[in-house]
């Protein structure tokens, strides 16, 4: 005992100029963090709402002369682009969790935000009427990226730790996709005469083979991605 107090009173005391360094250096690294998947989210962002009214008709063919059911009517480069979105938020969150995770998201899409208006009001003279999506359409496609970002970061904070390696990151890609889905489909064409009932069903099949390719990324960079200390994951 007198030992370990003896080892206590010569512990060299933090002074008030070396908390004040150590925290503006734990401060530092926790803000490169968060710049870098800002980094990495922001262009995924506008590159999804430049492309979101692009349908992509690649897939047509497979329903013949059913033009409602041909994936154009709904398939667009910008859904398809923003589906890798909750992905890099789940990579992000193995290694810093899920609570830096949703930050990084809420400061992308903040900058997303800034980075559009901007763009907007320097083409606003030259815009003119259906140039841009509707409102319903625009407040529709956010929310659900949005809520499927952080359901994603949620679930993967839940499921990580135990079990096989492949649990936490499938369940978090399915329920970020799940989310869009239900908030994106009923949100945009509730009311209107579509079969969109039957586009949700084939979106759910298009993001279940988004998140199988996903599994085999993951198994690739996961150990090198080894959670920081005090989060779960394998």
């Amino acid at each position: 005992m007198e030992s370990s107090a003896a080892v206590e009173k010569r512990r060299k005391r933090e002074t008030a100029i070396g908390r004040l360094l150590r925290q503006t250096g734990e401060f530092a690294t926790a803000i490169s963090r968060l710049t870098l998947l800002v980094v990495i989210l922001t262009p995924i962002l506008l590159a999804s709402f430049l492309t979101v009214d692009l349908p992509i008709y690649a897939f047509d063919g497979l329903f013949g002369g059913d033009t409602a059911l041909r994936p154009s009517n709904w398939l667009t480069r910008g859904v398809i682009i923003m589906s890798l979105a909750p992905l890099a938020a789940i990579l992000f969150a193995r290694k810093y969790g899920g609570d830096e995770a949703s930050r990084a998201i809420t400061a992308a899409w903040g900058v997303a935000a800034i980075a559009v208006f901007a763009e907007l009001s320097y083409l606003a003279p030259a815009l003119e009427a259906g140039d841009m999506p509707p409102v319903r359409f625009t407040v529709v496609f956010v929310a659900a990226a949005m809520a499927a970002q952080y359901v994603a970061v949620g679930v993967y904070d839940v499921a990580r730790g135990g079990g096989k390696w492949w649990r936490a990151p499938l369940f978090a890609a399915l329920g970020g996709n799940i989310t869009f889905l239900l908030i994106y489909f009923p949100g945009i064409y509730w009311g209107a005469d579509a079969p969109w009932l039957n586009w949700a069903v084939a979106g759910f099949t298009v993001q279940m083979l988004l998140a199988g390719l996903f599994l085999p990324v993951y198994a690739l960079v996961r150990r090198r991605l080894r959670p920081k200390g005090g989060f779960g994951g394998i």
